[in-house]
């Protein structure tokens, strides 16, 4: 009798975690839904309804201690984002100016920096979740990123990258080629010394200090580049600042560069194409947006442009998946984790 009340009380145990606590809220962009990933057990414990219909979720950035979340929408009418506020559990609707293009929050935590197709980044209080400022741009801005230095980068469509005020949108550096056209996304080494920039089929590399580009890193793994090279699309370094993750529209493959080399070392393989990596806080798991086999189809530059059209407007892709993975190891952890149309860029928060 006892080895079986032993046996019962052994059966009866929960199931070892496959990751830290935590959570991970995931945009489901086709889906016009946020899924919400308990990162402890690798599962989807409840869907966030976006208020109106096909506001296209995309980018989620959360505030320093993960109470509230901020979703750019990326339905044309009406622009808006949408605001989580964990504590409360409410799920508000904020008017902007245009169509936003991303969330990025600020090196403090206290707002969040809006691109937007109207030559504008809007700056949202993180407190009062309402638009407190305007800085315009003779250049349509699709990136907004607080640098090491508390300084705004912002990335222009054209493939220009400068420097501003936060505050007051001045100048302080003039923006010089980022390597590609429409940098969406760029990563600072853990120094500080090295600027990554995601653009439409490279990498392009800048020297912060001297303010100037010292070359380009094809997105293929021969390191020559092709006119038919995938695009880079969101990057992101690694816990330990040794590698940086690079997603691609246009392939398969999520690319890990060696940031002392420069050099592509390794493609960890995905069923589509990849919008966003991220980490949980600790650096002890990774998590890869994967597109799905519904978007492997869309190769190259061009294929690129087709396949962001499709995720934002006519949304007819099939179902995708998010991947764990062991940064240190890029081994994947468990089974992938299955989603709706469309995981876009997520932001992992610790629990409340």
């Amino acid at each position: 009798m006892g080895l079986c009340l032993a046996a019962g009380l052994a059966q009866a145990q929960p199931p070892a975690p496959v990751g830290p606590p935590g959570r991970l809220y995931l945009p489901e962009v086709a889906n016009d839904t946020i899924a919400v990933i308990d990162t402890a057990t690798a599962k989807i414990t409840e869907r966030i309804r976006v208020p109106f219909p096909a506001a296209r979720p995309a980018v989620m950035a959360a505030t320093l201690d993960g109470s509230k979340l901020y979703v750019d929408n990326f339905g044309l009418v009406p622009a808006t984002i949408s605001v989580i506020d964990r504590k409360s559990g409410g799920v508000k609707t904020v008017p902007v100016e245009s169509t936003p293009l991303g969330a990025f929050t600020s090196l403090d935590g206290s707002e969040i920096y809006l691109p937007e197709v109207g030559f504008v980044v809007e700056v949202v209080s993180t407190k009062t979740d309402t638009v407190v400022r305007r800085l315009r741009f003779p250049d349509i801005p699709v990136s907004s990123i607080s640098g090491p230095d508390g300084k705004l980068y912002v990335g222009f469509q054209s493939g220009l990258l400068g420097v501003y005020d936060p505050l007051t949108g001045a100048e302080i550096k003039r923006p010089i080629w980022s390597g590609g056209l429409g940098p969406f996304w760029f990563s600072f080494t853990a120094d500080g010394r090295k600027l990554y920039v995601d653009t439409v089929n490279q990498i392009g590399v800048i020297d912060v200090a001297n303010w100037m580009l010292t070359k380009t890193i094809s997105t293929n793994t021969s390191g020559v580049y092709r006119p038919s090279d995938p695009g880079a699309f969101v990057s992101t370094l690694s816990p330990d600042g040794t590698k940086l993750y690079v997603t691609v529209f246009g392939d398969t493959g999520l690319r890990v560069l060696d940031v002392a080399t420069d050099k592509i070392v390794k493609v960890i393989p995905t069923t589509g194409s990849t919008t966003s990596v991220m980490f949980s806080a600790d650096g002890t798991r990774g998590y890869i947006s994967d597109l799905g086999p519904s978007s492997a189809k869309f190769k190259g530059p061009l294929g690129e442009v087709v396949l962001f059209g499709n995720l934002v407007t006519l949304g007819l892709l099939g179902p995708g998946q998010v991947i764990v993975f062991d940064p240190k190891t890029d081994q994947t952890v468990g089974a992938p984790i299955p989603t709706q149309a469309g995981p876009g860029v997520p932001a992992w928060v610790p629990l409340l």
